[in-house]
C-alpha cells in the first residue's frame, strides 16, 4: 500500500513546484510583468541616436507606446496599415528587410502602395529592380501561377512516359530471361523436386539483385515563385502602379518559379500579360543507371529520371 502511496505523492510535490514556478515566471518575471524586454530593446538604439535629434524622439516615441524596437512589429505596422507606427519606425531608422512584403502590399493595399514605396525610400530603380517573393498565403495570382505548373507538367510527363517504357522494355527482358533460367532448371531436373529446390532459390535470388528498379513519378505543384515588381503589377492589372514603375525607367524581367521537383522554370511577362518561356522548358536531366548483366547476355543500362 505504502509503495503505491509514495508515487503519488512525489507526482503531486512535483504538480506544486511547478505550478510556484510558472507563478513566479508570470508575477515576478519582469520581463513579463513589467515589458523589460520591450523597453529595453530602445535603450542602445536610443544611446546611439543622441546626436541625431528626429531619430531619438521617434525611438522614444515607439518605447512609450510599450512597442518592441524589433523589424517585427515594423511588418506587422506595415501590414495593419498603421501609418502613425510605420512613420515612427521609418524615422527611428528601421530598415524593410522582408521583399516579400513588397509584392504582398502591391496585392493587397495597392492604392497605398506607391505612398508607402515613397516613405519607405524605395523609389528609385536600383531598389524597384530585381526579382521578389511572392508569399504563399496570397491568391490572387495562382490561376497565372497554376497554369505555368501545367506548361511544366507536360513536357515533365511525357519525358517520364518514355522513362517508363524504357523501363518497362529493360524489365521485360530481365523477365524474360528469368523465366527461361526456370525453364531450363525444369528440363535439368526432369520433374525431381528435390533438384528444384536445391537450384530454383539460387536463381532467384541472382535475379532479384538485378531487378531493374521502376522509375517514381513525382508529384509536380508550384512552390517559390518570385516576380519583379512590373511584371506582378501587370498581371494584377495595376495601372497606376504600372506607370509610377514605368517612371522610375523599372521593366518587366525574366521571373523565376521553383516547382516541387527543384527544377527552376524562368517566364517573362509582357504589356498584355501573356506569359512566354524564352529559354524553354528545362527539366532536369536523367542518370544512366547500371543494371548488372545477367549470365550470358549483353551489358543493359537504364535511363532513370531524376525529377
Amino acid at each position: 500500500m505504502e509503495t503505491k502511496i509514495l508515487p503519488l505523492i512525489g507526482y503531486g510535490l512535483a504538480g506544486a513546484l511547478l505550478a510556484v514556478l510558472s507563478t513566479y515566471y508570470f508575477i515576478y518575471n519582469p520581463e513579463v510583468y513589467d515589458n523589460s524586454r520591450f523597453v529595453e530593446s530602445f535603450k542602445l538604439p536610443i544611446e546611439n541616436a543622441k546626436n541625431d535629434p528626429p531619430k531619438r524622439e521617434a525611438l522614444i516615441a515607439l518605447q512609450k507606446k510599450g512597442l518592441e524596437w524589433a523589424h517585427y512589429q515594423f511588418v506587422d505596422a506595415i501590414k495593419e496599415q498603421n501609418t502613425e507606427l510605420v512613420e515612427l519606425y521609418i524615422d527611428a531608422g528601421m530598415a524593410l528587410r522582408n521583399k516579400g512584403l513588397i509584392i504582398g502590399q502591391m496585392t493587397e493595399n495597392p492604392k497605398a502602395w506607391i505612398v508607402l514605396i515613397e516613405r519607405l525610400g524605395w523609389g528609385n530603380r536600383e531598389k524597384l529592380s530585381g526579382l521578389f517573393p511572392v508569399p504563399r498565403h496570397l491568391t490572387k495570382l495562382d490561376e497565372v501561377f497554376k497554369t505555368i505548373e501545367k506548361h511544366y507538367v507536360v513536357p515533365h510527363d511525357v519525358a517520364f512516359k518514355n522513362l517508363y517504357l524504357e523501363f518497362k522494355k529493360i524489365h521485360d527482358e530481365w523477365m524474360h530471361e528469368k523465366n527461361l533460367e526456370l525453364a531450363n532448371v525444369d528440363v535439368m531436373c526432369e520433374g525431381n523436386t528435390r533438384c528444384k529446390i536445391k537450384n530454383v532459390p539460387g536463381i532467384l535470388t541472382e535475379y532479384e539483385k538485378k531487378r531493374p528498379v521502376a522509375p517514381e513519378k513525382d508529384l509536380i505543384l508550384w512552390q517559390h515563385p518570385h516576380l519583379s515588381l512590373m511584371s506582378a503589377a501587370i498581371l494584377l492589372g495595376e495601372k497606376e502602379i504600372i506607370d509610377y514603375l514605368a517612371k522610375q525607367n523599372v521593366t518587366s524581367r525574366l521571373n523565376k518559379m521553383e516547382m516541387s521537383d527543384l527544377t527552376m522554370v524562368v517566364f517573362e511577362v509582357d504589356k498584355k500579360g501573356d506569359i512566354s518561356y524564352p529559354e524553354g522548358i528545362q527539366l532536369k536531366k536523367f542518370k544512366q543507371v547500371k543494371i548488372q548483366a545477367v549470365p550470358q547476355t549483353e551489358e543493359h543500362f537504364l535511363l532513370r529520371g531524376d525529377f
